[in-house]
């Protein structure tokens, strides 16, 4: 592994070390100023929001000429919208514009990253390079969240966002250290002009739509998961202490299996690591209302973890392999990551529509089977979806070559 790829996987952790930190203490921050719930859930969807309609734009816009000029351009941005909360006063003004501008530079963040780490590689031993690289994001998550935590504890909120904010653009300066990032050198041209764009996303390949599938599926179960179960847990007795350590039991196993992801690969198809991944993930969360000890609810989530962190390196592998085809990575980047923020956006909201109608507990069973049926349902109306079942063969396919 090279030192610019290296480099490149400290960048994006750097990035998500700064969102876990603003994730976790984003609600707080604005509790402080007197916001009410419903403002606070307001201005959290327009992160989301944000970082969506950050897509296109940045895919569509990226080229590996200009690769490096763009990744520090953003993450100059991203710090400056991060660390200025610490001086908003409160201002919904303020505070509306930051939140607004955190959301679109994360997006675009999240859109270079991957096509500038796919680019550095050349698109090859795809599963390992994106088990490192999807490894890399949740770690600055979780950095991110406990530095975030204990800076807050110890100095305050404000001065923890001022801090933690600036380390995407201290950042910077590694990637000015890496050489020029190399084009396919079978790159598609693309045509000029609004049509050109059009039709350059119409062509997607549809292995990208595929991928897309993917992390809007462990997008909208994780996301409905994460914002419900506390409550359902408070309802059959266990405490929120509790329902963080499953959490961090779910993100933890996530993190693990995507580093050692390259060598699982090597042994199992990655195309019956999909397919397995997707059914365990959908079946974990059908599940969760059918037991109630904490063991059972421990097997639960650290199988969850397991299959997501698989899900996304498989997805993010197969993006990966365009590029030896000359697609262009920068718009299936940006397609790719509309699945996420899709998933984040209509998780919750679906969450608690079909909560509020019949209980948390039949809530996670309707949810789950609906999001294995409409993934199979989708998946396999094409021959690359069809494709991703598990065929017998002696060895692996591509993902982790």
């Amino acid at each position: 592994m090279s030192r610019a790829v290296v480099f490149q996987f400290i960048v994006a952790g750097a990035v998500t070390t700064a969102e876990g930190t603003l994730g976790l203490l984003y609600a707080p921050y604005l509790d402080r100023y007197g916001y009410a719930v419903p403002a606070i859930g307001t201005l959290s969807a327009l992160l989301a929001i944000f970082r969506l309609v950050s897509r296109v734009p940045s895919g569509s816009s990226y080229r590996a000429d200009r690769a490096k000029r763009q990744l520090v351009f953003w993450l100059i941005v991203f710090s400056v919208a991060t660390s200025g909360f610490a001086i908003s006063s409160g201002s919904v003004v303020l505070i509306a514009a930051l939140t607004m501008l955190h959301g679109y530079a994360f997006g675009a963040l999240g859109t270079y990253n991957l096509a500038v780490t796919i680019d550095l590689t050349g698109g090859k031993r795809a599963g390992a390079t994106m088990g490192w690289y999807t490894a890399a994001l949740s770690t600055g998550y979780a950095v991110g969240a406990f530095l975030g935590g204990a800076a807050a504890d110890r100095i305050g909120i404000e001065p923890s966002l001022a801090l933690i904010g600036a380390i995407p653009a201290v950042s910077a300066f590694l990637v000015l250290s890496i050489p020029a990032v190399p084009a396919a050198p079978n790159a598609a041209q693309r045509s000029p002009g609004l049509r050109g764009l059009i039709a350059a996303h119409w062509r997607v390949d549809p292995r990208v739509w595929l991928a897309f599938l993917i992390v809007l599926y462990i997008n909208v179960l994780s996301d409905s998961v994460d914002t419900f179960f506390p409550l359902f847990g408070l309802g059959i007795g266990l405490p929120l202490a509790a329902s963080g350590a499953l959490k961090g039991i779910k993100s933890g196993a996530a993190t693990f299996i995507r580093f050692v992801s390259g060598g699982l690969f090597r042994y199992v198809d990655h195309r019956t690591v999909n397919f397995w991944s997707v059914l365990v993930f959908g079946a974990t969360t059908i599940a969760l209302s059918a037991v109630s000890s904490f063991a059972a609810f421990f097997a639960l989530f650290l199988f969850a973890g397991l299959a997501r962190g698989l899900l996304r390196v498989t997805s993010a592998a197969s993006i990966a392999e365009l590029r030896a085809e000359g697609r262009d990575v920068g718009i299936a980047s940006g397609v790719y990551n509309m699945g996420l923020d899709i998933g984040a956006i209509v998780g919750p909201a679906a969450g608690g529509f079909v909560g509020d109608l019949v209980g948390l507990g039949p809530m996670f069973q309707l949810v789950g089977a609906a999001s294995l049926v409409g993934y199979f349902a989708v998946a396999l109306a094409t021959p690359q979806g069809r494709a991703a079942l598990p065929i017998a063969r002696s060895r692996p396919a591509r993902a982790g070559s």
